[in-house]
């Protein structure tokens, strides 16, 4: 049986690139629609190589993440590429006080070099069968121009377009400082043009400053039967004490 291949070098790559129409929210790494606007925007990525040359890689993550590489070559550097369950709980355990960060970018590159070195998707890898995957709509911000995202109606408008090109399902990204009234407007706006019709999810992206506020948005979601609401709370979307602070903004 031939070895398998051991990891020689874990490569981190940063490059930079403009996005044009779009900027950044104040005080936020977050992006929205901004006509004539430029952002220059910055991403990273990894590459494994091994002995065998079969390589594995991903782009994605952010500097904090990669900032753990040092820590997780130590566990990787040398093992067998292959290993992907041992290298993941040596470095569950070497990151444990690093809030695990880099974790999931060295184990997705991994699973790309396994693809590779077996000559088959990932999807196969981990035991999938299905050939399709149904796709939705998912908006950006919500923004003030005219052309954009900027009223309850525009969203419907978009939602109803959507339709019209045969996609199925709506993702709705709302504002990020919006009153609670805008949001639930936004949602009846959409619901009452496209429910029934499509699939319809809301991610407020944590944006919802209070535990009532959330409430008020469920409750406008369950009228048009939303078929999910992600992160709909701050406190990274959920929050152990969340109920000692519902009072309604």
């Amino acid at each position: 049986m031939a070895a398998e291949p051991r990891v020689t070098k874990i490569e981190v790559i940063e490059f930079e690139f403009t996005i044009k129409d779009w900027q950044q929210v104040e005080k936020i790494p977050i992006l929205s629609y901004a006509p004539g606007s430029t952002h220059q925007s910055r991403a990273m990525g990894l590459r494994v190589e091994t002995d065998q040359g079969v390589t594995g890689e991903y782009i994605g993550g952010n500097a904090v993440e990669y900032a753990a590489m040092p820590i997780v070559a130590e566990c990787v550097l040398g093992e067998s590429a292959l290993a992907r369950e041992d290298i993941y709980n040596r470095n569950k355990l070497a990151l444990r006080q690093h809030a695990r960060l880099g974790m999931g970018v060295i184990d997705i590159a991994l699973w790309d070099l396994a693809g590779k070195y077996y000559n088959a998707p990932v999807y196969e890898l981990l035991g999938g069968q299905r050939k399709k995957l149904s796709c939705y709509v998912s908006t950006a911000l919500g923004d003030d121009h005219p052309d954009g995202l900027s009223s309850p109606e525009a969203y419907a408008d978009f939602a109803e377009a959507c339709l019209d090109m045969g996609y199925k399902a709506f993702k709705i990204h709302g504002w990020v400082d919006a009153p609670i009234e805008k949001h639930v407007a936004l949602i009846h706006a959409v619901g009452k043009r496209v429910g029934g019709k499509m699939d319809l999810m809301l991610d407020p992206f944590c944006a919802i400053q209070t535990f009532g506020d959330a409430l008020k948005l469920g409750w406008a979601c369950d009228e048009y039967n939303f078929f999910w609401w992600e992160d709909p709370y701050n406190d990274g979307g959920v929050s152990a004490f969340a109920h000692k602070n519902c009072a309604s903004s």
